[in-house]
């Protein structure tokens, strides 16, 4: 059983490549962070760019950062686990941010009260560039779907994420099968009705979502096959081909349009 703390020491881990355009305003955000239990620990893959230079402008805020050649961003992470000590861990990744500055804070002051909670996962806005759209975690039993919340709007555990480490056989859906595995190990997840993070979507390519897609059938599958699951999937496939197909005749402010109103 799990042992309530009074604020408790948050683990926030930025994995990093080559994205000096990005990175500062990923540290701008953790540092900022009004709650002053934080743990910030930068792992970096050996950028050439100007990455390092941000990162070292900013050391003196930053617990622990290290630069050198990984296998790729769960190998990464895995590594920021390994040096975590805190009682929970998030992953805020280059480009992504915190809502506000008082995030932690209002989910963290105060002896809150987790009930043993393996998970903590809130609510998203999706960065599309140009505009944001509002992105509500789903329920939990819907995980077999794919990432019902993204992985930068969840706390995980220390305890259980050091026991349970992203495995390095899908380069874009671990953090899936990491929550859907724990989910299926009928661990605890808690939704907290905050905002919690801003994810950047800018620039993800449509192969990487028929990648993903792909990944997260297979996990799903692995579990257990179910003729419903691939039903879905299924149905994702298709959609998937029609919007890209949609993308070639389609004006891309319509485009933008239909993001905005959440049909992506």
């Amino acid at each position: 059983m799990q042992k309530a703390v009074d604020n408790p020491l948050i683990s926030i881990i930025t994995v990093v490549f080559n994205a000096e355009k990005y990175i500062e305003e990923t540290i701008l955000s953790v540092i900022n962070q009004s709650y002053e239990n934080i743990e910030y620990i930068i792992v970096d893959g050996g950028s050439t760019d100007g990455t390092i230079d941000i990162i070292k402008k900013y050391e003196d805020s930053i617990d622990y950062w290290i630069s050198e050649k990984d296998s790729g961003i769960y190998d990464a992470m895995n590594k920021g686990i390994d040096i975590a000590s805190g009682d929970w861990i998030n992953f805020m990744n280059a480009g992504d941010k915190f809502y506000e500055n008082k995030t932690c804070n209002s989910i963290f002051k105060d002896n809150k009260n987790f009930d043993n909670a393996d998970v903590l996962y809130g609510d998203l806005i999706v960065d599309y560039g140009k505009f944001q759209r509002f992105e509500k975690a789903r329920s939990i039993n819907g995980m077999w779907k794919g990432m019902i919340f993204s992985h930068q709007s969840s706390f995980i555990h220390s305890d259980y994420h050091k026991e349970h480490k992203y495995r390095l056989n899908y380069d874009i859906a671990g953090d899936f099968e990491f929550f859907y595995n724990t989910f299926k190990k009928n661990k605890k997840f808690k939704y907290i009705n905050n905002i919690i993070s801003i994810m950047d979507v800018n620039g993800l390519s449509d192969g990487n979502r028929f990648k993903s897609i792909r990944q997260m059938h297979q996990i799903v599958n692995d579990n257990g096959f179910s003729l419903k699951y691939n039903i879905y999937y299924l149905y994702l496939y298709i959609d998937q081909f029609i919007r890209k197909a949609v993308k070639l005749f389609l004006p891309k402010s319509i485009i933008d349009m239909i993001k905005v109103k959440g049909i992506h």
